[in-house]
């Protein structure tokens, strides 16, 4: 094994402390020579209101300043719904006065990847409650976008103690999900959430739907590497060959 592991770059993941799948795929993924070093805080998961927010910086604050103690080369917060806040870069700008380095989050990594990929209008499949998803997609029709379709499988977010299964889902079922939705009017399908294993089979689903496929934690690291300028083209779909 070399020992230059960060000899390209290093970055910082932050996760919610049940979120055991986003660190697993990024680490199946990460190009040779970048290291990635991850924190994890105690999440507010609503965060629509602004005592939620308050109490989602709170903790985040925190996770900010000690990766910003690695000085690394980018830091993402790999959550999706509880940063899903119009404008999307207003949370980015302020981890980044707290770190002082190039910080990403979940929801605009998304959107970026879509306005990358020039999608206008996009399904939403997101394993959370209707109500939850809903939330996403009103955050992504803020940022210009038009869902018109989606989709809830309908599990809990996370709460301190509770036991969720999203990461037990299998990805041939979360296939099967997307494969009978309504495509007809999409440009891309979004599969939401950092703790649903979706990256391995996102070039395969591509193939079959005839679109891009956008997911949290794909579209997080992509967004991740290129704010740390690493320009690598990884077998994760259409959106790796476009930027």
């Amino acid at each position: 094994m070399s020992v230059a592991l960060s000899s390209r770059a290093r970055v910082g993941l932050i996760v919610p402390p049940n979120n055991t799948v986003n660190e697993a795929e990024w680490a199946a993924f990460m190009p040779p020579g970048v290291s990635f070093h991850c924190a994890r805080f105690h999440l507010n998961p609503a965060s629509r209101s602004s005592e939620e927010i308050a109490t989602l910086k709170q903790g985040l604050a925190g996770a900010c300043g000690l990766l910003a103690e690695a000085d690394l080369d980018a830091i993402a917060f790999g959550c999706t719904a509880p940063s899903a806040i119009n404008p999307r870069r207003d949370m980015e700008t302020w981890m980044q006065a707290i770190t002082k380095q190039p910080c990403v989050t979940a929801a605009a990594a998304v959107v970026d990847a879509l306005v990358a990929l020039g999608v206008r209008r996009a399904a939403l499949l997101s394993p959370f409650s209707g109500a939850l998803t809903e939330h996403e997609a009103s955050f992504m029709r803020g940022e210009g976008l038009e869902i018109v379709a989606t989709h809830s499988l309908g599990h809990q977010t996370y709460a301190p103690g509770r036991k969720l299964a999203i990461h037990l889902i299998p990805p041939k079922d979360v296939a099967a999900h997307a494969m009978g939705l309504d495509l007809q009017a999409a440009e891309a399908l979004i599969l939401s959430g950092t703790n649903l294993v979706t990256m391995e089979m996102i070039a395969e689903l591509e193939a079959a739907l005839g679109l891009p496929v956008v997911s949290s934690n794909q579209a997080t690291l992509w967004s991740t590497l290129r704010k740390a300028r690493i320009d690598d083209r990884l077998p994760l779909g259409r959106l790796f060959a476009v930027a």
